[in-house]
């Protein structure tokens, strides 16, 4: 078997269009989209245009690639890491972006190859997303192809008459203060779309978290005089703190609730050391990936090497953890683990630009091996061999890295980051922690206190969410992200979530994330070449 070029040419398409769209939607919401089920549906759709049949391993190749490039610009740091750096006055040289990028990339990819066995074969860990994408194939994915080009068609109409000639409004807004605030709907399909992935529960704990923002916290700046205008901007120097609290508090407690996947992951090392010995070409691969990825961060991101050799070790075991914890819940915690490492490194006295950098270590290499073990679930399914999806793999890793670099530079060119237009809800998270244990930043009075109570708050929602009111209290690092998002941007989600689940009770729940899809990828396409036009020279 082999990689086939109409395999390698619709995944590095299909992955190029989920890059495009993670870019656009991370720095706006601080969501992603893994594109497992996505890039699956349209495969199955494109194939049979081109009067070719698919098989299993032309749409797992095509799959691996296209999750590969989509997953790049979470694991090369540009939803999280890198924007905060930026934000702090330490933004990085772009070719040390793509150097950590390919360098995290790949040893993520390794690891989750090296793991492949003991969590998939021995354990048996489902990776349900790898699992849903298998049978997608199997089933109706050409109806999904069709509502993801339908809704993608209509969510470019609807996004390049709001930000062409401005037919259509940006938001519906209540007025006054309130407009001032961005108190209302934004007309976006991007943000129906990402409602609608993340699902009822997440997008009304988000809502909860923006009213109390908004309505209840908001008014009382107003009152103490804390804040003099009233705008996003202002009050989110102000929100910034507790939203960050609550997100570490639930972040926190959830680890240490899950401490067997960290006990665990101590074992899977050991395993992984062993059997690295007997194979020279693997050791070497990730060693140099290794040294591509601590050097980038070295020279461009402020990470000491005395820094990055104290956190080696716990930056692998808190991959490895990501990966199991993806295995059994379907999420990857990698902005949680990479917070508590960049909080432990900047408690150690070593500054914020080099606790951020720390910290992304252990996200990066998390990410890409969650992604990878998804995608080797779904090959797993369908019986392709590890070995033509690690080839596949590779590519993607190496072709996402090289697009999301410019493509996360158009955006940022057209629109400031930390804007209404886009927030960076998880830079400011990064920055935040950043700045408080690592001293890197002038805090509002009383932001400590603020970080302190939220961070309790958060801890105890988390603890009571696991107990006997399950289900019943929001999630703390949804109800904290309320905070940093505009609330219009939250209206949007919560209307696209309860659209999802009614077309789910319907008994059309297939359709749910396809449709998502092509509103995210329909919106993002047009807002990228706004972004080029407004660049004056396109991406770069």
């Amino acid at each position: 078997m082999s990689l086939t070029p109409r395999a390698v040419l619709a995944g590095s398409v299909f992955g190029l269009l989920l890059a495009a769209g993670n870019v656009y939607m991370g720095l706006r919401t601080g969501f992603w989209e893994i594109g497992i089920v996505t890039a699956t549906v349209l495969a199955a759709a494109v194939y049979p245009l081109l009067g070719r049949r698919l098989d299993a391993t032309d749409a797992t190749i095509t799959q691996s690639i296209a999750t590969g490039t989509g997953a790049a610009p979470a694991v090369a740091g540009l939803l999280g890491a890198v924007p905060a750096l930026e934000l702090m006055g330490a933004a990085p040289p772009a070719w040390t972006v793509v150097a950590f990028g390919i360098g995290a990339g790949v040893l993520g990819l390794l690891l989750a190859h090296g793991l492949r066995r003991r969590l998939l074969e021995e354990e048996a860990l489902p990776f349900p997303s790898g699992i849903a994408a298998a049978e997608v194939l199997r089933t109706h994915a050409g109806s999904g192809a069709r509502a993801l080009t339908v809704s993608g068609v209509l969510a470019a109409a609807l996004t390049a008459l709001r930000d062409g000639p401005g037919l259509v409004p940006a938001m519906l807004l209540t007025g006054g203060r309130a407009g001032a605030l961005g108190l209302g709907v934004a007309l976006s399909p991007m943000l129906a779309g990402a409602g609608a992935l993340v699902g009822v529960a997440n997008a009304s704990a988000l809502a909860a978290g923006s009213a109390l923002a908004f309505f209840v916290i908001t008014p009382i700046l107003v009152r103490t005089g804390a804040i003099a205008d009233v705008t996003f901007v202002s009050s989110a120097a102000w929100l910034l703190w507790p939203g960050v609290g609550l997100v570490l508090g639930g972040s926190v407690v959830s680890l240490v609730a899950d401490l067997r996947a960290f006990g665990a992951g101590v074992a899977d090392l050991g395993a992984l050391l062993r059997g690295a010995s007997r194979s020279r070409v693997a050791l070497a691969f990730t060693v140099g990936a290794a040294i591509l990825m601590v050097g980038a961060a070295h020279v461009g991101f402020g990470l000491h090497l005395g820094v990055a050799a104290l956190v080696a070790v716990p930056s692998l075991l808190g991959a490895v953890a990501c990966a199991r914890v993806a295995g059994r819940t379907d999420v990857a915690p990698i902005g949680e683990v990479g917070q508590v490492l960049q909080g432990g490194a900047g408690a150690l006295g070593t500054g914020a630009v080099a606790a951020t950098a720390a910290g992304a270590l252990p996200s990066s290499v998390g990410g890409q091996a969650a992604i990878s073990l998804w995608s080797l679930r779904a090959g797993a399914r369908l019986g392709v061999p590890p070995a033509l999806q690690l080839r596949a793999q590779i590519l993607g890793i190496v072709l996402g890295i090289a697009a999301a670099v410019p493509l996360y530079r158009a955006f940022v060119h057209a629109h400031a980051l930390g804007s209404v237009e886009l927030p960076a809800p998880t830079a400011l998270r990064w920055r935040a922690l950043a700045e408080a244990v690592g001293g890197g930043g002038h805090l509002p009075h009383g932001a400590l206190l603020l970080l302190v109570a939220g961070t309790l708050a958060g801890a105890l929602l988390e603890v009571a969410g696991r107990g006997r009111l399950r289900g019943k209290v929001p999630t703390p690092g949804a109800l904290g992200l309320g905070f940093l998002v505009p609330a219009h941007y939250v209206g949007t989600m919560l209307l696209g979530a309860l659209l999802g689940a009614w077309q789910a009770r319907r008994g059309r729940g297939t359709a749910v994330e396809p449709v998502a899809a092509g509103a995210i990828v329909g919106e993002s396409l047009v807002a990228l070449i706004a972004a080029a036009v407004a660049s004056g020279a396109g991406p770069r």
